[in-house]
This record gives structure tokens, C-alpha cells and sequence, in this order.
């Protein structure tokens, strides 16, 4: 029996878990938000009225596996497994239900094809055409342009630059900190500012008007508050036209770090991938020094593309980029698959 206190279905198990993870602040908003979305759109509406002495694997295959297999991307329905095992765990952990039913289930139990990662919307071909539409975007509404720019030139995630502040932010130091509440990793992450990058700043801050600029944060809204996430999403669905998202940039970002000579472990260091304690000891001692490097490499290339438009300074171009490892210009030799974009 897996019933105990109140809890009768599975239904019950699974909100009383979305109650306490939505209020647990270790979880980032994104996660906390998909997975109650998940849960409530597609989970409990299959199998939330299931007693609990009724939730076996056999159950959850007929029910809920194999229904969502028909409809959505293996990926959903192996978060959504997750989310249920982490629910059960936690119950029969505090003992508010007698035995887990889904002790040792796994994904693996009812899928057994490769889960292959979800292709890239945009490509190093397309860099040059992207980065001509966001300063087109950033000149006509820095609102609207700030976001991708700042995305694109750093590899951020989007919820760790939506909660920007302009505390964070030192223009005379040239230093942007993402405190460790901000980030995925709950790690402190420190990033150099270019002097391409001081530009666009100062240039985003004469366009914010002063009202808002006195709320204190980066991409402030009506009332006082940062952006929320959901409203993130979807400013980066109007200004792409929904061709890509926002974890697209930080993907072609990363890629195209090692066209430049960008080291593979100082590029996972700049969009704060975990290193493990070795690798990141190794390069404690000249890692600042190593990320301004590579990101004034970057932001060089992204020059080549047009950037000086957005932040109208004038850099010197890096030793690199001078000489025969200079990349290929995206789009010289191949098509850009993308044509326009926002309509």
C-alpha cells in the first residue's frame, strides 16, 4: 500500500511536490515553471484521478507513456517521468506515503530509441545575417534589441540575463558578476565587458528612460520589476519571427568560439559549464585574463558582422583575426538558411 496521509491518488502526490518546488528557490524559475507546466497540461490530466494502489509501471505505460509518445518529443516524456519519480521520492522520503511504487523505474524501462539532442535553428553560416537583424532590431528599439545582443555576445542563458541589475554591472571596472542566486550552476559568474560591449551599454542606457533606469534593473517593465521570463521568451519569438530561441544564440555562440582559436575549456568556462575541480583549479589563476581574451575575439568577429553599428566604437581588431586563422566570413561560400526575420 502506498496510501498515507490524504494522499489517495497520484493526482495528490504531484501537486503537494509542485507546491514545495515552487516554492524552493534553489530550483531556477525556468525549471520550476516547465515542470509544473508539464505536470499539469500533460501528466495530470492522464493519470492524476490513479489511486495509488493502482500506480505500477504497467499502469503508467498504458496511461501516460505511450499516450505522450504518440503526441510529444521523447525528451518531454522523460522530463515528465522525472518529475513524477522526484515527486514519489520525496513523499516516501518524509514518510507521507508507505513505499514508492516507482522505486527503480527509469526512462529506460519504456523507451528504448536514442534520444538525440535537438537540433540547432541557426549556424556559423548565419551569424553574419543574424547579427545585421538584431542591430537593425537594437537601433529602431533598444528594448527590444538589448536582450538577443547581450545573449549573443556573451553565451548567457536567458533567465541569468533577464535578472541582470545594473548593480551587477561596473562599466569603469568592465566587469558584469551574475551572482550565484542567478546562475544554473548556483555558482558566481564573472564576466569581462569589452569595449565593444561598454558602448552598447552606454548607448542602451540613454535609450532607457529614466524612470526605469532608477528601478535598478538591466531590462526593466512597467511597475517596477525585471522582466519576467515568460515575457523574455516571447520578445525573443517576435524579434526572430520563430525561427530560433534564445538558447539558439548561446549555441552558435559556443560553436563559433573555436573558429577563433577560443580554447574548448575557456569557452565552457565562458558560458559557465561545469569543468570539474581539476580543470577549473588549473585555470583559477589567468581565467579573467583568458575570458577577455576570448571574448574580445568574438565580439571582433561579431564587428565583422556589423556590431559596430549597435555600440559605435571603434576596436582595435585582435592579433588573431589579423592574421591567416582569420575565419571564413559566414556566408561567403555557403547559403544562409535563413532569409528574414519578426516579419
Amino acid at each position: 500500500m502506498a496510501k498515507k496521509a490524504g494522499f489517495r491518488t497520484l493526482g495528490d502526490v504531484v501537486e503537494w511536490w509542485l507546491s514545495r518546488i515552487e516554492g524552493d528557490r534553489t530550483r531556477s524559475e525556468k525549471y520550476r515553471a516547465s515542470m509544473a507546466c508539464l505536470m499539469r497540461k500533460h501528466v495530470l490530466p492522464r493519470v492524476g484521478k490513479v489511486a495509488l494502489r493502482k500506480v505500477d509501471r504497467v499502469t503508467l505505460d498504458d496511461q501516460l507513456v505511450f499516450p505522450m509518445h504518440q503526441e510529444l518529443a521523447p525528451r518531454t516524456v522523460q522530463k515528465a517521468l522525472q518529475g513524477l519519480r522526484q515527486a514519489f521520492a520525496m513523499a516516501e522520503t518524509q514518510k507521507r506515503i508507505d513505499n514508492n511504487p516507482l522505486a527503480g523505474t527509469t526512462f529506460r524501462d519504456f523507451y528504448k530509441g536514442k534520444l538525440r539532442p535537438k537540433p540547432a535553428a541557426l549556424s556559423r553560416v548565419d551569424l553574419a545575417e543574424l547579427v545585421q537583424h538584431l542591430v537593425g532590431v537594437f537601433n529602431a528599439d533598444p528594448a527590444k534589441g538589448m536582450l538577443p545582443l547581450m545573449m549573443l555576445a556573451h553565451g548567457t542563458r536567458i533567465a541569468e540575463t533577464l535578472a541582470a541589475r545594473w548593480g551587477h554591472v561596473s562599466l569603469d571596472e568592465r566587469v558584469w558578476v551574475i551572482p550565484e542566486a542567478n546562475t544554473k550552476s548556483r555558482r558566481e559568474h564573472v564576466l569581462p565587458l569589452t569595449s565593444q560591449v561598454v558602448g552598447l551599454l552606454r548607448r542602451y542606457r540613454e535609450a532607457v528612460p529614466a524612470a526605469r533606469l532608477k528601478m535598478g534593473w538591466m531590462f526593466p517593465v512597467r511597475g517596477g520589476a525585471g522582466m519576467a521570463l515568460t515575457s523574455g521568451h516571447a520578445l525573443m519569438r517576435e524579434v526572430s519571427g520563430r525561427q530560433w530561441t534564445s538558447h539558439d544564440l548561446r549555441k552558435l555562440m559556443r560553436s563559433s568560439l573555436a573558429d577563433i582559436g577560443v580554447d574548448h575549456m575557456v569557452g565552457e568556462l565562458l558560458i559557465n559549464h561545469a569543468l570539474g575541480v581539476t580543470t577549473e583549479t588549473y585555470l583559477t589563476r589567468d581565467a579573467m585574463d583568458r575570458r577577455r581574451e576570448a571574448l574580445e575575439r568574438w565580439h571582433a568577429r561579431l564587428d565583422e558582422c556589423g556590431f559596430a553599428d549597435a555600440h559605435g566604437q571603434k576596436v582595435a581588431v585582435p592579433a588573431l583575426l589579423k592574421n591567416d586563422c582569420k575565419p571564413e566570413a559566414a556566408g561567403d561560400s555557403v547559403v544562409s538558411g535563413i532569409s528574414t526575420w519578426g516579419g
